[in-house]
């Protein structure tokens, strides 16, 4: 039963992304807004797999979750292209940076602790707490600092421009190694995503060869796509039987399968538009979905702790959507609230499309 289960959500996350693709002899189409939606729509359901809890993990669970970083990564390079795309488009935009972010990151994070601290109040029997609701840690700080780094070094206008996006992307090298040995020496115990933010250069490095990426790609594209596709393979067997190796298995290698993944998608994209109704709608609320999905986990276990591991990630997941889907929009009434303020409306600033 429970493997039935599994193969279903399966069939439904490669419905997900498959439904209504289409061929396309042009590529104008490559990483739009409609198709960085649809792949994070896509995305947002593997990850929430990985984080399965071990009492109700089965093979075909941990199978799919041994990739589901891939997800997250793909989530920080939607962040870093939209980033770059802005800021390259209106370098100006540079001075409200900070007010055209932060309200979306920081509502989205207080309204899901808020729901969090009531739901597990009622269902877990926890204390609630100010500083668990207005605190910012986790998934959210990391995006903050990430979007830091490349305040901080596009204030100043380079001649070159690659000058700023080098400097962007060696801070991130650094913060990603230091993190990853702290965590390593047991100086550092919370969760920490030292591959995953890697995603964020990939997508400043999409940006900037978004052109001559599609143009190497249009000649011999099934060739070229099919040699991602057995790269990747390769890689992801490697790295599932290597990846308990300190550093060269579960760093270098994971951040080696996570470029020949990222780069077999982007590949198919070239000349597969994707986009439907479903992973539009799992797209707009892929940030909501990454936020509390570990939490739906453990109100679920809470409700229903006998449950079995295929009907418990099946029911997790339908709980997940459906909050995430209450929280979106409460947040995106919120946010247009805060835009109305005169100080946070500016020149009627426009929020960004693609990434956070």
């Amino acid at each position: 039963m429970d493997y039935a289960i599994m193969l279903f959500v399966l069939a439904f996350i490669a419905v997900d992304i498959l439904y209504k693709a289409k061929f396309k002899s042009d590529s104008s189409h490559f990483f739009d807004l409609d198709n960085s939606k649809a792949l994070r729509g896509l995305w947002c359901l593997v990850v929430v797999l990985v984080h399965v809890p071990a009492a109700y993990q089965n093979k075909i669970q941990d199978m799919i979750g041994s990739f589901a970083y891939i997800g997250v990564t793909f989530f920080f390079m939607t962040s870093g292209f939209g980033i770059a795309l802005s800021y390259y488009k209106n370098p100006d935009s540079i001075k409200i940076y900070w007010r055209k972010r932060l309200p979306k990151l920081l509502i989205t994070a207080w309204v899901v602790a808020l729901f969090s601290q009531v739901a597990a109040y009622f269902i877990l029997g926890e204390k609630s707490s100010i500083v668990g609701i207005i605190g910012i840690g986790g998934w959210i700080l990391w995006l903050i600092i990430c979007y830091f780094f490349f305040w901080i070094t596009h204030i100043y206008r380079f001649k070159n421009k690659a000058i700023g996006d080098i400097l962007c992307s060696i801070l991130l090298v650094l913060f990603s190694l230091t993190l990853y040995f702290l965590k390593l020496n047991k100086i550092v115990h919370t969760t920490i995503w030292s591959t995953e933010c890697y995603g964020f250069i990939w997508g400043i490095l999409l940006h900037r060869f978004k052109v001559q990426f599609v143009e190497k790609m249009q000649s011999k594209w099934i060739q070229k796509t099919i040699a991602f596709m057995i790269v990747s393979i390769c890689l992801g067997l490697v790295y599932l039987k290597f990846k308990p190796i300190v550093f060269a298995g579960d760093y270098l290698l994971k951040i080696v399968l996570g470029v020949a993944i990222t780069a077999f998608i982007l590949a198919t994209n070239v000349k597969i538009a994707y986009g439907n109704k479903i992973n539009f709608f799992l797209g707009e609320i892929s940030f909501e979905i990454y936020l509390i999905h570990g939490r739906a986990f453990k109100f679920v276990a809470a409700l229903v702790p006998e449950i079995s591991s295929g009907l418990f990630i099946l029911t997790a997941i339908i709980v997940t959507v459906a909050i995430s889907l209450i929280v979106h929009i409460i947040v995106v009434r919120l946010v247009k609230l805060v835009y109305l303020i005169p100080f946070m409306s500016g020149k009627r600033i426009k929020q960004g499309n693609n990434g956070v």
